[in-house]
């Protein structure tokens, strides 16, 4: 499964949170507009976390994601 990132409050630098994800596989562009940045795909590391190198995002498994 993929899941595309969102960040509601459309701030591109806002890591004071991590974003919960149900799938190994995240897509980050920043937020989108001027403030993003181009789309990447990141993989969730072996500890089921993981930053996104342009905006500092932090993305981490969900608690109630299957494996796959």
């Amino acid at each position: 499964m993929t899941i595309m990132a969102d960040n509601p409050a459309g701030n591109a630098t806002d890591t004071t949170t991590a974003i919960p994800v149900a799938g190994p596989r995240v897509a980050c562009n920043g937020g989108g507009g001027p403030l993003g940045h181009p789309q990447v795909w990141l993989t969730l590391g072996t500890d089921g976390e993981i930053t996104c190198p342009y905006c500092s995002r932090h993305y981490v498994k969900s608690s109630g994601a299957d494996d796959e």
